[in-house]
């Protein structure tokens, strides 16, 4: 009978929203702040398990630093050889095939997650209780969406040295869209050897471009409160006219692609992906098409509410004016 209705009170404390509920903890915060900064800063290596939708891989992960620049590496344990890494200010992808070097284009939307944007945007933050990941002790951080237009997040933060051990993405209904989780930790001096196995991979290499400034305005009526344009790069798609834009709330992020092109409109587009979104619509304008694709970690809805939003006309002059 006690348990019956200590279960009923607690479920009365979960449905209540008070201002008490509502503001973020300090200390939570601070995890944050010490869980971002030790990412970038330490030299660590391990092995992972990532989850999102149907897909289930291995990973193994190394990071370092060397005279103030990063070299991280990722790799695919299970399956077909896939490497990812980065080296100062290139992005490194691997995969399967002759040893080619291309060098290639900026990447936008090179997004570090950012405690500053993260606390100015509608998130709760709290701190729940300590649980053992990777046979290390780890301090549960809840960072809570508050207005349904962008995902909630758990991190699950070292102890001892502020590495993120676990993390996952979830949806308004709190079902988790992505997770991943260290199984192994190794902290300390590491030799981050980027493609050196014994397959043969073709590597890529994009150089990342961080503009000094970036122009800030709004290609809609309406955009989700505290995502901030991080980068609005003109392209070209063959012959077509195009533009970039990448936003993020210092978690989530999406990217809006333009393009102007002479062919008839198609029917609306929809994929999702664990917490991935991808949304096209084409509007008819004299002439051709204003093709308009977002993708990004944001709910569907959002992501329809954005594109619907867009001001045609002035993103039709954005596009005329790119070279």
């Amino acid at each position: 009978m006690v348990s019956r209705y200590l279960g009923l009170l607690f479920l009365v404390l979960a449905t209540i929203r008070s201002d008490a509920f509502a503001i973020s903890s300090e200390l939570a915060k601070e995890k944050l702040r010490s869980m971002s900064m030790a990412a970038r800063s330490l030299a660590y290596s391990g092995k992972l398990v990532y989850q999102r939708a149907d897909v289930l891989a291995n990973l193994a992960f190394e990071h370092d630093v060397i005279n103030g620049q990063e070299t991280a590496r990722l790799r695919r344990l299970s399956g077909q050889p896939l490497e990812r890494a980065q080296s100062g200010n290139s992005l490194i992808e691997a995969s399967p095939g002759p040893d080619v070097l291309r060098q290639g284009y900026p990447l936008p939307g090179i997004i570090n997650a950012e405690p500053r944007q993260i606390f100015e945007a509608p998130y709760q933050i709290t701190l729940g209780g300590v649980e053992r990941i990777a046979d290390r002790s780890a301090q549960l951080v809840f960072v809570e969406s508050m207005d349904g237009h962008r995902h909630s997040y758990r991190f699950w933060v070292d102890e001892d040295t502020s590495l993120l051990l676990r993390s996952q993405t979830l949806n308004a209904d709190n079902q988790t869209l992505e997770q991943f989780e260290f199984s192994e930790l190794t902290v300390g001096p590491q030799s981050v050897e980027i493609a050196a196995g014994q397959e043969s991979l073709q590597v890529k290499v994009y150089p990342i471009t961080r503009p000094d400034a970036v122009l800030q305005f709004s290609p809609a009526s309406w955009l989700p409160a505290g995502y901030q344009l991080v980068s609005a790069l003109p392209s070209r798609t063959g012959s077509h006219r195009a533009y970039t834009l990448a936003y993020t709330d210092g978690l989530g992020s999406f990217s809006i692609f333009l393009e102007l092109t002479s062919a008839r409109p198609e029917p609306d587009m929809q994929a999702i992906l664990g917490p991935t979104v991808a949304l096209g619509k084409d509007y008819a304008l004299s002439g051709g098409t204003l093709r308009v694709t977002l993708v990004g970690e944001i709910p569907p809805e959002t992501g329809k509410t954005i594109i619907n939003a867009l001001d045609v006309d002035g993103l039709k002059g954005l596009l005329s004016r790119s070279k």
